[in-house]
């Protein structure tokens, strides 16, 4: 932190926020609360929490210092001022002065309604936080907890390939016990599997049919029979609060020539991205291997049908990280963790993506998904 500090010429970095929403600031502090607090990144680290949270701030965060908005008066602020948002700013204000702040570096996220009040009194710089590039590279008791999330994620994947193998073509759809099998009901499946291993997902995806060529879908209503389905489980643990990733591509009943032609070149992309990936090769070189064989295999396709999107994102904190494998993506390090996720989408098809996750290592990688790769159950 000093070294960031001292290239930007700032006094500290604060962050305003809560630290469910924003990874970086429980990165810093290891302090779960879903209410607002303040984070001021110095030599030494100091959280500003209200008094119902100091006790357990003081002994669960890996702060050095824990202060409460009682010592700066916020209950006198509040009845003098016509907002609560302008007490909690004249708080600020008084923190920071003690702490010697006078240059001032925050996120690209900060809360506009508390950066205009302190431009009053600080030098503000907006800049990429400080801990963002701090968490690409990933301590072994990260890869150990993205490695056990992982794992609730091929179990709740497991159920969910089980649910659908266990339905029956008839007609159009897929149905089991006399009834439709919905993406609902698998979906549903997913997530109690995973609520069982203390972990919780949002918008998992259960996308069959022509719905599967939106990569981002989450899926509706009863699943086709003879179609693709696109699973994509992204969990996060409640207690580590690390994701993981993984998709997987099923059809029940009988694959067309056509989508098992796109199932096998989504196979050798993957697998091309996957070999692709050690340290030094930039992102960008190991989405331009995958997309080769796209073109190789007969398709090119790039803007609104074929391979839509990038290659794979980082994963930890967020589900969503650095680094990028993509036309811009940079260098890779070891223990970045990476998905290597290709896919292709064609709207009179559907859609098939096929993604592991993996961390990145000297001489190539380690395959952090151990589920097997099956197109027709």
């Amino acid at each position: 932190m000093q070294i960031f500090l001292g290239r930007h010429n700032l006094d500290g970095f604060l962050f305003v926020g809560d630290s469910i929403c924003d990874g970086d600031m429980y990165y810093l502090t290891h302090f779960l609360a879903g209410d607002r607090f303040a984070l001021l990144a110095q030599e030494k680290t100091t959280l500003l929490v209200s008094s119902m949270e100091t006790g357990r701030a003081g002994k669960e965060s890996i702060a050095d210092e824990c202060l409460s908005t009682s010592q700066y008066q916020i209950m006198d602020k509040l009845k003098r001022c016509e907002k609560p948002e302008d007490a909690y700013c004249r708080v600020l204000v008084e923190f920071l002065q003690d702490h010697g702040i006078r240059r001032l570096g925050v996120p690209f996220r900060f809360p506009a309604g508390f950066y205009q009040p302190l431009l009053q009194d600080f030098e503000i710089y907006v800049l990429e936080s400080p801990a963002s590039r701090c968490r690409e590279i990933k301590r072994q008791e990260e890869l150990d907890a993205i490695a056990g999330t992982q794992r609730a994620c091929e179990r709740a994947m497991r159920r969910a390939v089980l649910l659908i193998g266990s339905s029956k073509p008839c007609g159009e759809l897929l149905y089991r016990e006399g009834q439709p099998l919905t993406s609902e009901k698998v979906r549903g499946a997913i997530e109690v599997s995973l609520l069982e291993d203390g972990c919780e997902a949002m918008d998992t995806i259960v996308a069959g049919g022509p719905q599967a060529a939106d990569p981002h879908a989450r899926g509706t209503g009863p699943l086709a029979a003879n179609a693709p389905i696109v699973i994509d489980i992204f969990p996060r643990s409640k207690s580590s609060r690390y994701f993981a990733d993984m998709t997987r591509t099923v059809l029940k009943g009988e694959a067309l020539p056509e989508v098992k032609e796109i199932y096998e070149a989504v196979r050798l992309a993957q697998a091309a991205g996957l070999l692709a990936i050690r340290a030094g090769v930039f992102g960008k070189e190991v989405h331009s291997r995958v997309t080769q064989v796209f073109q190789d295999q007969g398709y090119p396709e790039r803007e609104g049908r074929g391979f839509t999107h990038s290659t794979g994102h980082g994963v930890g904190l967020d589900v969503h990280e650095k680094p990028l494998l993509s036309e811009i993506g940079e260098a890779l390090e070891v223990n970045h963790v990476v998905t290597v996720e290709p896919g292709l989408y064609y709207p009179n098809i559907g859609g098939v993506r096929l993604e592991d996750l993996v961390v990145v290592k000297k001489n190539g990688s380690e395959n952090l998904t151990h589920f097997e790769r099956q197109l027709v159950l």
